[in-house]
């Protein structure tokens, strides 16, 4: 903490948020990915105490603490994020189409408050080229953390059309995924909370846990240290 706060906090704060957070995710992706670094890294930050463990969803976690979705939107930097101690990281939010997200200036600092305001409007490169990096990268092997998948509905998407948008991602990502997201909880989208309403979520969440598992069947979709149960759908909504 001493060396972030004497030496890396300064140089991130010299510029603005979003270009602090594209520094810090090429850091984590290139340099805290790989030896030497990597090995440094999980010397220094890796947990390994089995009274921190923790079974969810029959999915085995090393402990409590990881990545929520937002951080590593592009899933780029999973096994550098890893490599600091997280026991998951959940890549996202992705949307079904690649869309820029909301107009710039979106992501303010609140200094005195050690907090930031986040406007960015589920900017991401979409499901296909997320999930083709997500097939290279992990083919033949896992990630070095449970890795759980955050999706939503695309700016451009009809609410009336959101199950098929949704579909799109779940095809392209659940198969790399330990445990799939559905986010309805984003003010930046608009109408998007509009699916919060049973009448709209009962049908959406019905649709894609079909849609999951037909592309991700028990037998065949089986988590490390898992049972062979079907992969977990989550929810994220808004407070």
């Amino acid at each position: 903490m001493g060396a972030y706060t004497a030496l890396l906090r300064p140089l991130l704060f010299a510029f603005d948020a979003e270009r602090a957070h594209h520094l810090g995710m090429l850091g984590a992706r290139s340099l805290l990915a790989a030896p030497p670094l990597s090995w440094l890294a999980r010397g220094i930050y890796g947990v390994s105490d089995p009274r921190l463990r923790c079974r969810l969803w029959d999915v085995e976690f090393a402990n409590p603490v990881g990545v929520a979705a937002g951080l590593d939107k592009n899933a780029v930097a999973i096994d550098g994020l890893a490599n600091l101690g997280f026991s998951h990281v959940e890549v996202g939010t992705v949307t079904g189409r690649a869309q820029p997200g909301n107009d710039r200036p979106r992501l303010f600092r609140l200094k005195a408050d050690r907090a930031v305001i986040n406007r960015m409007g589920f900017n991401n490169q979409g499901a296909a080229e997320v999930g083709a990096r997500l097939a290279r990268r992990y083919a033949g092997r896992r990630p070095r953390c449970v890795l759980g998948v955050n999706i939503g509905k695309s700016k451009v998407v009809d609410l009336s059309a959101a199950l098929a948008d949704h579909e799109i991602s779940v095809r392209a990502l659940a198969p790399a995924a330990d445990y799939l997201v559905v986010n309805v909880s984003s003010p930046n989208t608009p109408g998007l909370r509009d699916l919060q309403a049973e009448s709209a979520l009962r049908p959406l969440l019905a649709g894609v846990r079909a849609c999951l598992d037909a592309t991700c069947p028990a037998a065949s979709g089986r988590l490390p240290g898992s049972s062979g149960r079907r992969k977990p759908l989550l929810l994220k909504l808004a407070p």
